[in-house]
């Protein structure tokens, strides 16, 4: 089956990493409470956006997104990331981390409701199951039958079975990289909340530089340089997933931000618009 486009919307749209890292430095209640705050705003004008493309006739679409800071920073909170300790506390801690995401999946449902784009939430936990954090079983038939009836398929990262290591976090990049083999998107879409890849970190350092466009063939160079310290990775793990698209033979895979109000709209029309491109 193929279809118009998958488009992941990270977890750096829908809520503040930074804040992430403080609580979990300094886990107040007031840190805590600003770290897990979903971005609701943003939310709602990807939405719309989403809601454009999909009434222009570009309905077959599955569309992913992370878990933000409020998922992360429960499976960090509780070393979920390192797999099933075998404690009563880290099991009831899956169940805070279920939560927090299904506050964040709820706001996205109740976004599309609202510019009346038909979706349904999947859940990766019943879909997948992993081995030492990467996918060896999946059970995606039930996408094909909902794209068919005009329904949008959404999925986020969760923690799923794992054979070795009980259970494990899988990201939203792995399973974009799952479904794009099953489903051949014309376009896949990563959204995040800076402009694409830059050769140092943007929000640190303004004189960073956007790197335009970039080959399979210098990929492993741009790996290497980043750092990634969230429960999946954050960017290494994106750029990672991304790499493995290009080997599987995708062509037209664009990083863009997300939080940009029409940038989407732009990136779709082929315009002259800020983002990475990887060919």
């Amino acid at each position: 089956m193929e279809i118009d486009l998958i488009i992941k919307i990270g977890g750096s749209c829908l809520s503040n990493k930074m804040l992430l890292y403080k609580a979990l430095k300094e886990p107040s209640e007031e840190n805590i409470k600003a770290a897990v705050k979903i971005d609701l705003e943003i939310i709602d004008q990807i939405a719309a956006e989403i809601g454009q493309v999909y009434f222009s006739k570009k309905r077959r679409m599955i569309v992913l997104t992370g878990v933000g800071a409020p998922g992360h920073f429960t499976v960090l909170k509780y070393n979920m990331h390192k797999g099933d300790d075998g404690t009563l506390e880290q099991h009831l801690g899956l169940v805070e981390a279920q939560i927090a995401v299904n506050n964040l999946r709820q706001a996205n449902l109740k976004a599309f409701l609202h510019h009346k784009i038909p979706a349904v939430q999947v859940y990766a936990s019943s879909i997948y199951q992993s081995d030492k954090m990467r996918i060896i079983e999946s059970y995606t038939e039930n996408f094909e039958k909902f794209i068919e009836l005009g329904i949008v398929p959404i999925i986020s990262g969760d923690m799923v079975p794992d054979r070795t290591m009980g259970y494990s976090v899988l990201s939203g990049d792995q399973i974009l990289l799952d479904l794009a083999t099953k489903f051949q998107p014309r376009r896949v879409i990563f959204g995040s909340d800076v402009d694409g890849l830059y050769d140092s970190d943007p929000k640190i350092n303004r004189n960073a530089k956007l790197i335009p466009k970039i080959t399979q063939d210098n990929m492993d160079g741009y790996i290497g340089e980043i750092k990634g310290d969230d429960a999946s990775g954050q960017l290494k793990g994106k750029i990672q997933e991304i790499k493995n698209l290009l080997e599987a033979g995708f062509k037209d895979i664009t990083l863009m931000n997300l939080t940009q109000k029409g940038r989407l709209l732009d990136v779709l029309e082929d315009k002259n618009v800020p983002m990475s491109r990887f060919t």
